[in-house]
């Protein structure tokens, strides 16, 4: 054996690095899902998980964790795992900023010079709006990456428009499809300290920060009375990322003027999974409140902020959503309200299964990596 290939066998395990450790329920579901997934390979497999809260991250989820930005750390710990894993999340975008996406380019990079086998692993990609930084997007993931796996056909498009062809590429799913709610008792024991009854009436509406909310709030609060009038259905505030969406959330509230109750992005994940099974709909902004719905059969509907937002709903078959910026208005959400209450539950479960399908590809991909070594 020559000193490369006693190099390369050294190696073992898997880094990942995401949105982690900022208190979204969405970004943790991508976690516990991945990990679950990578550990369904070998239980025993050394895990890194890069995080902004190291020691929560490491307490949560039983793996040695790393800050995000301790840059000695991750890449040494690079050089001692087979396979970097990006993902999952719209990590590739510029939308949040262009330091964002720096950020998780020079991991891409820099994994690649460490030796890593290179995965970007039930992801979305985009939007990235700025000519330099799609140059610089596409140059960087065309020479780096070995496997992408996309959450949704619309990341394939925006890959193809960068010219990305090195990689494989495969659309797959979002890994938290998957994740299984709190036992009934549990989600009972939430409603009732929601002042729920169990198994009432509920329809959820999952708002989040973003421009232009403060303006459009009063339309999400008469939605909100516009279900319990018409069908008898209370409103359940669903709070995905606590740090950032309580405050648009309490604006919403204190506009409805029908009894309302609140899920608080405080809960545990597995038990807001449960909570958003008991709506009999849900309309939400975050992606993730969405995919919580659809693992539920629970009909859903969407206010499109982001393209992962559509695309998702046009993954399933569904056209229930609307542009953020462009048709928002009371009378259509309205218009969502009815669409969500009359449609076909079974439907929405087959077409779940459906998608769930392909998630297979994510977990099949990352093992022959690993398999694969550098």
């Amino acid at each position: 054996m020559n000193a490369a290939e006693e190099k390369r066998n050294m190696r073992a395990g898997v880094l990942i690095c995401g949105a982690y450790g900022m208190h979204n329920l969405g970004d943790d579901a991508v976690l516990d899902a991945l990990l679950a997934e990578l550990r369904s390979i070998d239980p025993e497999m050394p895990i890194t998980v890069l995080s902004r809260s190291p020691e929560e991250t490491a307490r949560e989820y039983g793996v040695e964790a790393l800050h995000m930005f301790n840059v000695p750390g991750f890449l040494k710990a690079m050089g001692r795992h087979r396979l970097y894993v990006n993902g999952g999340g719209s990590l590739i975008q510029d939308v949040t900023s262009t330091r964002s996406l720096l950020y998780y380019l020079f991991t891409l990079w820099a994994a690649k010079r460490r030796g890593c086998r290179v995965m970007m692993y039930g992801c979305g990609i985009g939007p990235v709006n700025r000519p330099a930084n799609r140059r610089l997007a596409s140059r960087v993931i065309d020479r780096n990456v070995d496997a992408i796996t996309l959450r949704g056909s619309r990341s394939r498009e925006v890959l193809e428009d960068f010219r990305v062809t090195k990689p494989e590429i495969l659309v797959t799913s979002d890994p938290a499809l998957f994740l299984k709610s709190a036992p009934a008792p549990e989600i009972d024991l939430a409603m009732e300290q929601m002042g729920l009854e169990p198994h009432g009436r509920y329809f959820g509406f999952c708002v989040r920060r973003w421009p232009g909310m403060e303006e459009k709030a009063p339309m999400f609060a008469e939605a909100a009375e516009y279900a319990f009038e018409k069908y008898g259905m209370q409103p359940v505030l669903l709070t995905v990322n606590s740090d950032q969406d309580e405050p648009i959330t309490a604006r919403v509230r204190e506009q409805i003027r029908v009894p309302c109750a609140q899920a608080s992005g405080q809960i545990p994940l597995e038990t807001m999974i449960g909570v958003i099974g008991r709506m009999n709909g849900v309309i939400a902004m975050r992606l993730h409140a969405l995919i919580f719905a659809a693992s539920q059969a629970v009909p859903l509907a969407a206010v499109s902020y982001d393209p992962k937002v559509a695309s998702f709903l046009e993954d399933l078959g569904q056209s229930n959503y609307l542009d953020y910026t462009e048709l928002l208005t009371a009378e259509s959400l309205f218009s969502l309200v009815d669409a969500v209450a009359s449609a076909d539950r079974e439907a929405l479960r087959v077409a779940t299964s459906r998608v769930m399908e392909m998630e297979s590809r994510n977990v099949e991909t990352a093992r022959r990596l690993l398999e694969g070594g550098e």
